[in-house]
């Protein structure tokens, strides 16, 4: 548990089951599911008989290539998304002249955190986006909504990307800016969908706008995270409510961030279950729809009531 995470639950007991679930719930993803998922990304330590792919090296599995840069990115996601529900929490006291003392800790706790672990995520994000390019370029280029691979990439600042035209509408866009982010090179060039045939491509505008809402959300933490500090600085933090009041309403701006995120991830590596091996139009399952549709169903009434009891003993 994280040591923002503990002093919260310190200052509000109330509040306990939902932050000792949020840090479960981050413990698990980044133990457990990381590692399976980002070998679906970039699969390692296998072989492939008879069109089933065997393990051969366990390492080689959980520490696959993109493994270390996306568990840093989520687990960074996860610590920044409770940093800002903390100072939310916190803001909304001091504009409220309510446990003072409680909220005065908490925006500072949190300020201090997104003040350096929000460019940080910028800098983590840079490299997990070079990992992809160097084992998912399609992906890459879905993000980026480059079609062409013979050409620079422009940064394209927003577009309606058209896939049966194969081009992109609307589009405002800084030439050459992408090149320089993806191969620190002016001219540099990357793969374009239109080197593959449009079977062979993820969709397009899930992954480019989910990408865009995610990197905008980053930079509005790293703009909080500083202009926090900067009155921490001047002395003027706890009541300058210009900045309070934005800021007790900014909980949810990192979950929206994860949940881009997971979008970019998930549909980007489309055509893929396992890229390279298996197709996702050949992994329907076997099973009867109305079992498939029992699991889904429990899965959502447990974590109901796990979330259901948190709520009550928080209000109790």
């Amino acid at each position: 548990m994280t040591h923002l995470q503990k002093t919260v639950m310190q200052l509000e007991p109330g509040h306990a089951g939902h932050m000792d679930i949020s840090d479960q719930a981050a413990d698990c993803e980044a133990g457990k599911i990381l590692p399976a998922n980002s070998w679906m990304q970039t699969p390692a330590g296998y072989e492939v008989r008879d069109g089933i792919a065997y393990p051969l090296d366990w390492l080689a599995i959980v520490f696959n290539p993109s493994f270390p840069y996306r568990f840093a990115h989520m687990v960074t996601a996860a610590y920044l998304t409770t940093s800002f529900v903390v100072l939310a929490v916190g803001a909304r006291y001091l504009v409220a002249g309510k446990h003072l003392d409680h909220g005065r800790r908490m925006v500072r706790m949190a300020v201090g955190f997104a003040a350096i672990m929000a460019p940080l995520q910028l800098l983590i994000g840079d490299q997990h986006g070079l990992n992809t390019l160097a084992h998912q370029p399609l992906k890459i280029a879905a993000i980026e909504a480059h079609w062409d691979g013979s050409k620079p990439v422009d940064l394209v600042l927003f577009a309606w990307p058209d896939e049966s035209a194969e081009t992109n509408r609307f589009a405002v866009t800084i030439p050459h800016a992408g090149s320089l982010v993806l191969t620190h090179s002016w001219n540099g060039l990357v793969p374009g969908l239109t080197s593959v045939p449009p079977q062979d491509r993820p969709p397009m505008k899930p992954p480019f706008f989910a990408f865009r809402i995610m990197v905008g959300i980053g930079l509005l933490m790293i703009a909080a995270g500083w202009t926090g500090a900067f009155l921490w600085w001047r002395g003027g933090l706890f009541e300058t409510r210009w900045f309070l009041w934005p800021a007790q309403h900014a909980w949810w701006i990192g979950f929206v961030a994860v949940i881009c995120g997971w979008i970019v991830t998930e549909t980007g590596r489309q055509p893929w279950v396992a890229h390279g091996i298996l197709r996702t139009a050949d992994t329907a399952s076997p099973l009867a729809a109305h079992t498939v549709a029992t699991t889904l169903v429990l899965f959502v009434l447990v974590y109901g009531i796990v979330f259901a009891v948190a709520s009550i003993t928080s209000i109790g």
